[in-house]
């Protein structure tokens, strides 16, 4: 019989380190990444140093898809056949994603023990949501009680970003508001949230100087926090400076994550943010 009750399922898009996947029991689907028409799995078939060195070079721009149904299917009935009863599964935002919809798609299989819920968000702000119920989960919690600890944790997560060069996200072609203002802001470097589910422009600057100000202006007003996340996609040592410049506004020390490849595609290289859990 499992030690606990409930299986907590999530995708790779959400970003968590390998070693607090492996210590919080947590399963994760890997989504998929496409680079000139060939398929990757998410985090196992191609390294991070390795996408972002080849992606300025490709002909045609890379793209990703989700796992299919039956990838969400098989981990549940490998979780029910360890001894689990019910699986809560946390997925990035439907708004940005269909990775909600092939999961649900899985979960009619398993009748009612499948619990199907939407962050809302992305990378470590979906990853935070997971990492708390997780952690309830391993301590004996009600599946209920696991449940309105992750509608609260969904509540205080905060994400923000500065986005080095808007090409990645012209060719994913995402962000409906950017495609009209494309011009005007080419030379720029753009400062974005997620609320609810949607990519807003909450700033921009004409120099990256000026938008990690800004950044770090943003993420100030987030008050106490209980965890923290520098996001980066392939400039690790400034992420490294940028958590070490925070460490006091986090009861926790930052976890530094480079973005997951999935992420990497839609932002580009020299990406620089912040997740963060509100007390």
């Amino acid at each position: 019989m499992a030690k606990s009750s409930i299986a907590i399922v999530t995708d790779s898009t959400a970003d968590i380190p390998l070693t607090v996947v492996e210590d919080l029991k947590i399963t994760v689907v890997p989504a998929i990444l496409i680079i000139e028409g060939r398929s990757y799995i998410d985090g196992e078939e191609i390294t991070r140093e390795e996408f972002y060195r080849l992606l300025p070079t490709l002909s045609e721009p890379a793209t990703t898809a989700i796992p299919p149904s039956a990838a969400f299917e098989k981990e549940y009935r490998k979780l029910f056949d360890l001894g689990f009863e019910r699986i809560l599964s946390i997925h990035v935002a439907s708004q940005l994603s269909g990775m909600i919809n092939s999961a649900s798609q899985a979960a009619q299989a398993f009748i009612d023990r499948v619990h199907i819920f939407d962050s809302r968000q992305l990378t470590m702000a979906l990853g935070f949501q997971v990492m708390e119920a997780a952690a309830a989960s391993l301590r004996g919690e009600s599946f209920e009680s696991v449940l309105e600890i992750l509608h609260s944790t969904r509540e205080r997560v905060r994400l923000i970003a500065l986005i080095d060069t808007l090409e990645y996200l012209k060719r994913s072609g995402r962000i409906s508001w950017l495609r009209a203002s494309l011009g005007d802001l080419l030379q720029m470097k753009l400062l974005v949230s997620i609320l609810n589910g949607v990519i807003e422009r909450v700033g921009i600057a004409r120099t990256k100087r000026k938008g990690i100000s800004q950044l770090l202006a943003h993420v100030k007003t987030w008050g106490p926090l209980e965890r923290l996340a520098v996001l980066h996609s392939a400039i690790p040592d400034e992420a490294a400076l940028m958590a070490e410049n925070t460490r006091h506004l986090s009861t926790n020390p930052p976890l530094i994550v480079d973005v997951t490849t999935v992420i990497g595609t839609h932002v580009g290289p020299k990406a620089i943010g912040f997740a963060g859990l509100c007390k």
